[in-house]
């Protein structure tokens, strides 16, 4: 079990420092942005589960031959209050420390996600509440050119500006639009940007950015966790772009995406936030929408995708075997 938690340990350090930062600027990321976010998530939960796993298998090492077999051991001497036996197992201080480190690292982790999941719950409901009392639904608009954008919401503000509002189901997920995007852009520039914000819906991006914002609460000084949460946020708006192109044309979302950005109300990186269409335009995302890559190969797009599936299957077959 020491050399299961070396490796552990090994792999969380690569997870942790190297490996994102390479990933970072990686090329393939604007050829295929699903592979990419696979592999982010891949990198997330392994190195979270190596980060817990290896002080804790380290630590439970002397308690059993096995996992299973170490942790009813360590339950046994602690409702028996027999810590005497602690000597006969040849338990030292460091694997104390080391199993206590382990289940301080993992209920922080969980706590976090747990309290920005709460967080954002919680300010999205104020905010629907609202939209609710300050934002008409477009459909009722007396314009028959937009009347078919249903479950699409206006505000009367000037700045251009369009956003989505997550529910707990798609059916209750919400597009805002501002007066002042409607009056700028034409019909099917509009509709370039309500399918790019129904993109976001319909494939949950706010559940990803959530957990990658509490990954990044928890471990603020982790590389990985900064450089995950710039990661997912623009493999987002690019998923989003890619959804939008599947039903308007490239110079429509450009001019739309030109219009949102260059409001004076710009998207926050909070997870509470809402998901904005013109916001996070980076120079990857834009030279993608300019200048079109050739999509990555089929085999390349299996090779990582195994590779991402591989990432997190073998430390977690490892440790059900150990």
């Amino acid at each position: 079990m020491e050399f299961l938690a070396l490796f552990l340990a090994a792999l969380a350090f690569l997870l942790a420092v190297p490996v994102p930062r390479l990933l970072h600027q990686a090329s393939f990321r604007v050829r295929s942005p699903w592979t990419a976010m696979l592999l982010w998530q891949s990198i997330a939960l392994a190195g979270g589960l190596s980060l817990v796993g290896a002080p804790m298998i380290y630590g439970l090492a002397p308690f059993g031959d096995s996992l299973l077999e170490a942790v009813v051991t360590v339950l046994r001497l602690l409702t028996q209050e027999d810590f005497a036996a602690l000597e006969d197992l040849d338990v030292h201080p460091t694997h104390i420390f080391a199993l206590c480190l382990g289940v301080l690292i993992g209920g922080h982790l969980l706590l976090t996600l747990a309290r920005t999941y709460i967080r954002v719950l919680n300010a999205r409901r104020r905010h629907r509440q609202l939209v609710g009392l300050l934002s008409t639904p477009l459909a009722q608009e007396q314009d028959p050119e937009t009347a078919h954008l249903v479950d699409t919401h206006i505000i009367e503000h000037d700045a251009p500006l369009a956003y989505c509002l997550p529910g707990r189901t798609n059916a209750s997920s919400v597009t805002v639009l501002s007066r002042g995007l409607l009056v700028q852009l034409s019909e099917a520039e509009l509709a370039a940007v309500v399918a790019h914000e129904k993109t976001h819906l319909a494939q949950r991006h706010h559940l990803l950015t959530m957990a990658f914002e509490a990954w990044y609460r928890a471990l603020p000084w982790l590389p990985t966790t900064r450089y995950g949460r710039e990661a997912v946020l623009e493999l987002t708006e690019m998923l989003a772009d890619d959804g939008a192109l599947a039903e308007s044309s490239r110079e429509d979302l450009l001019r739309s995406i030109a219009t949102t950005g260059s409001g004076e109300d710009q998207p926050s990186p909070d997870a509470a936030a809402p998901q904005a269409q013109g916001g996070l335009i980076t120079g990857a995302r834009l030279q993608r929408l300019l200048l079109p890559p050739a999509p990555l190969t089929r085999t390349a797009s299996l090779g990582i995708a195994s590779s991402a599936l591989a990432l997190l299957a073998i430390p977690t077959g490892l440790i059900l075997i150990s």
